[in-house]
């Protein structure tokens, strides 16, 4: 398979277009027709290959990060009214009363934005993505007219294209089912004729009527074109690996669940090395996306821009024993560093035992991505109930109170004092749920020591190795009144292993 992918510079690294960042599909095709016709009407090739366009699915976006100005710019301009002023241009200040209010977005002119199709195998497919690279090289501006901007346009495999957007310097937007904040305005079948409708009308949008000896002028707005608006998701870059024997017979090598802290805590500071070594001007980036802060505290990255390590223990099953064997990386699209760059931290990383220095596993890099399914990670539109494979911990006010092993009979809790525990840590997972960027509401949570399903493992086991103590750590089973998708990861430790949830095969009413 093949891919049409167009490039726009603005020359400013400037963006005055409002309500849409990136600039929508729908402004690239105003730009690509306004372009083509300063020389004249349309030729019948140009015609074709914008209607053929208009019947694409929505294209792949990529834009460069961006920052909005905080305050609108207020810009003055004349009037339609020079007639007022005779024609003076020296008085041109006394109708100059019209006002526009712009904010901005600002990025680097020298990272394109990128726009790209997946053409078919049809021959005459490759003919109209061949035109639309001509017609790309009149563009002359994008978004308002302040906007100059230039393009040029390529035909590439799937492949060069995927390895491209790998090494992108910004944000990649891909076409969603679901919901989604980013909505874009997207050209579909009539855009063209609905332009061409428009154009016509603008030009006889005044109409004079006499009446009597006056005479009054009538406004005709010219109709809307049509365009259809397309959820645009910004998913996470993600890679699955695999723990292997350091031998030459690089089996699996298991990790037991109970350390899947220690796990994660080791590859995060190893690759935090290895990123070190290789890009010393970033070591401030670097700690705050894989650790989330500076080694003195300092700087915490925000939730949303850190890379998540999410060891997936062995399920599926019900003999399956849980040990770790997969483990997932994920980059957020507004991670500090670069998603290859972070895959190939990880990638062959040592986990080395501490106090004998011995290799115990290599992470090697997995394609066996059938298995995340077990996860949610698949597109059968979610599931409704899910369970804690790992423990979730949650915050200081949702602990329970300890019991002393050697008071348990003057010390047991009441079963009041159980049901304002169990009340506490269901409204800390809310609002767990809440930071995960889960909106689905929450029909029914069940919260336990033991886990729900043969072979898991209390939660006592996670507290003797990780920063939480027991008391913060809880199975959770959540039932959701809609499905969600994975990989979901809640609670304080989700960074940190813990937290891990995978779909429930139980049935709750």
């Amino acid at each position: 398979m093949r891919a049409l992918v167009l490039h726009v510079r603005l020359h400013d690294g400037r963006y005055h277009g409002e309500g849409d960042w990136p600039p929508s599909p729908a402004r690239l095709f105003q730009a690509l027709l306004a372009g083509v016709g300063l020389s004249g009407p349309l030729g019948e090739r140009e015609r074709e290959a914008l209607k053929w366009l208009e019947e694409q699915r929505a294209p792949t976006i990529g834009a460069p990060p961006s920052s909005q100005a905080q305050q609108r710019l207020l810009f003055y301009m004349p009037n339609n009214d020079s007639d007022r002023i005779e024609g003076d241009p020296f008085r041109m200040a006394r109708i100059r009363t019209a006002t526009k209010i712009f904010r901005p977005h600002f990025f680097d002119p020298e990272v394109p934005l990128v726009y790209a199709w997946s053409l078919g195998d049809a021959p005459s497919e490759e003919e109209y993505a061949h035109t639309m690279c001509t017609m790309a090289e009149r563009l002359y501006q994008l978004g308002r007219g302040i906007d100059m901007a230039w393009a040029w346009g390529e035909v590439v495999e799937d492949r060069v294209f995927e390895e491209f957007l790998a090494t992108y310097p910004g944000r990649i937007y891909r076409p969603s089912a679901g919901r989604s904040t980013t909505r874009l305005l997207c050209p579909r079948p009539g855009s063209l004729e609905s332009l061409t409708r428009r154009y016509e009308a603008f030009g006889q949008r005044f109409r004079y009527v006499k009446e009597g000896r006056s005479v009054r002028v009538v406004f005709r707005r010219p109709p809307r074109p049509l365009f259809q608006s397309v959820a645009y998701d910004s998913p996470p870059s993600r890679r699955l690996y695999e723990l292997r024997e350091p031998t030459g017979a690089g089996g699996f090598a298991p990790w037991p669940l109970d350390r899947a802290y220690a796990l994660v805590v080791r590859l995060r500071d190893a690759a935090v090395d290895r990123l070190k070594r290789a890009i010393p001007n970033q070591n401030g980036d670097i700690d705050r996306a894989l650790v989330g802060r500076k080694p003195d505290g300092s700087n915490a990255c925000p939730p949303e821009s850190r890379v998540r390590i999410i060891p997936l223990p062995s399920i599926g099953h019900v003999h399956a024993d849980r040990q770790i064997r997969r483990v997932l990386v994920e980059v957020p699209p507004a991670c500090l560093l670069r998603a290859d760059d972070v895959h190939w931290a990880f990638s062959g990383l040592d986990i080395v035992d501490v106090e004998t220095g011995e290799i115990q596993a290599v992470l090697t890099r997995s394609d066996d991505e059938e298995f995340l399914r077990h996860y949610g990670l698949a597109e059968d539109g979610g599931h409704r109930v899910w369970c804690t494979v790992t423990p979730a911990a949650l915050p200081e006010d949702a602990r329970r109170r300890r019991i002393d092993p050697a008071r348990i009979r003057e010390e047991a809790k009441t079963g009041l004092e159980r049901a304002k525990e169990q009340a506490k840590a269901a409204s800390a997972v809310c609002q767990a749920l809440r930071h995960a960027g889960v909106r689905s509401r929450v029909v029914s949570i069940c919260l336990q020591r033991e886990p729900f399903e043969v072979h898991g493992e209390r939660v006592e086991a996670f507290g003797s190795d990780t920063r939480f103590p027991k008391e913060r750590l809880w199975h959770v089973e959540i039932a959701f009144e809609s499905p969600v998708s994975g990989p979901l990861v809640v609670g304080d430790g989700r960074f940190l292993g813990l937290g891990i949830m995978a779909p429930s095969r139980r049935r709750v009413s």
